[in-house]
């Protein structure tokens, strides 16, 4: 298997992920959900990390650009799921 097809399993894999988290956060365990969060990103520096070897410019700049928008999305579900666990602790201690 080449290197580039590699990486776009990896991606995809990814992308799947991500969208399964999405689905399910809200019924599964938050910290559970962010442990998930931390694995995808140790992978994104992995695939960032093997991609440096890549000579074709075009394809470094799409996988960077995937890469980028798994981040983001990562990164606004992390957010999302650290103010939940935040807000409950909070209302915890109100009571």
């Amino acid at each position: 298997m080449k290197a580039h097809q590699k990486l776009r399993i990896g991606l995809e894999r990814l992308n799947r992920s991500l969208v399964l988290i999405e689905g399910s956060w809200q019924r599964t365990n938050r910290r559970n959900t962010l442990n998930e969060l931390e694995n995808i990103l140790k992978r994104q520096h992995e695939i960032e990390n093997e991609t440096e070897n890549i000579k074709d410019v075009f394809l470094r700049e799409y996988i960077h650009e995937h890469l980028d928008n798994i981040a983001a999305a990562r990164r606004n579900l992390a957010e999302e799921i650290k103010w939940e666990i935040e807000s409950n602790e909070k209302s915890k201690g109100i009571q």
